[in-house]
């Protein structure tokens, strides 16, 4: 039984389960886009400068240098998208090259902007989600308050109130989770993260992508691991720039993929929040080959009371 099951075993649960245009960027988008197209060129020009100057330097190598600032600038602003069909590779660069780049630079931004959000201090944490499976009736939105010891959790759901005791931590890795404090003593370090998402060695590297898209979804992770976690992505071999879109609730955000062993994972991004809106699971193997598992965080963030 997976979590979020244990999580819906109470009175009522399976009634609940059964029952473009883009807007421009904003001005702060434009400026870090700005910003993102110098510091790429200033960065391609450091790694070409042992082998030619400038002023020597082929014009087609150097329409491929702004192309790559630019393409990376309008992914940190939120206004193009990339995928492996509609990349290209014009002057020679592969696409997985510009993906890369979109990606990291992408991820950087939103990690900075995760840093410089403030820190939770109430005495529960309240998510609201509203989960959809295929072939389901998608169910109501039900909320979920986390008490800070993490020894229960209160579901609020058609009305109602259940209470549920136990311990219902995340993972990062093989390490469980089991309070708020745990999660302060997580590492913040990008590359320290990676080594213990990655230390569950599960589903070859898949588990790290969902273990970290349900840190960033569900948990009151503080700034600094937030912001750490982005970057950690960053450097997971596999995840995928898709562009921007809209979630399931209509809302604009820029959506990650990864493709596991057993399915291929969904994360929508708001850029000028850093909140994590979506998470979908496609299942690519077995008896539920093509079947979507979708959950959409209507709301994450600090609360004084239940209700």
């Amino acid at each position: 039984m997976t979590q979020r099951q244990d999580l819906l075993d109470f009175p009522g649960a399976e009634a609940l389960q059964a029952a473009g245009r883009v807007e421009p960027p904003a001005p702060q988008a434009v400026v870090q886009a700005l910003a993102a197209v110098h510091a790429a060129a200033r960065l391609e020009t450091a790694q070409h400068s042992v082998v030619a100057s400038l002023e020597r330097r082929p014009f087609a190598r150097g329409r491929r240098i702004l192309a790559t600032a630019v393409a990376a600038a309008a992914v940190a602003a939120g206004v193009v998208a990339y995928s492996a069909t509609d990349a290209g590779q014009s002057g020679g660069h592969p696409t997985h090259q510009v993906q890369a780049v979109s990606v990291a630079t992408f991820l950087d931004h939103t990690a900075d902007v995760a840093y410089a959000r403030p820190a939770a201090g109430a005495r529960y944490w309240k998510v609201q989600t509203k989960v959809s499976h295929t072939g389901a009736k998608p169910a109501p939105a039900t909320d979920y308050y986390y008490a800070r010891s993490m020894d229960a959790v209160y579901i609020v759901a058609g009305g109602q109130t259940h209470k549920k005791p136990g311990t219902f931590g995340w993972r990062l890795g093989s390490k469980e989770l089991r309070s708020w404090s745990d999660l302060d003593r997580l590492p913040t370090d990008p590359a320290q993260l990676v080594t213990l998402m990655n230390s569950s060695k599960e589903y070859a590297g898949q588990s790290a992508f969902l273990q970290a898209g349900a840190l960033l979804g569900e948990s009151p992770a503080g700034p600094k691991l937030r912001a750490g976690l982005y970057r950690a992505l960053a450097r997971l071999h596999g995840v995928k720039l898709v562009g921007t879109v809209k979630d399931s609730a209509g809302r604009t955000g820029t959506e990650l993929v990864f493709s596991g062993v057993a399915s291929t994972d969904h994360m929508v991004i708001d850029p000028k929040t850093s909140a994590l809106l979506e998470t979908s699971s496609v299942s690519t193997k077995g008896s539920d080959r093509g079947q979507t598992m979708r959950v959409t965080y209507l709301s994450v963030g600090p609360a004084d009371k239940i209700g």
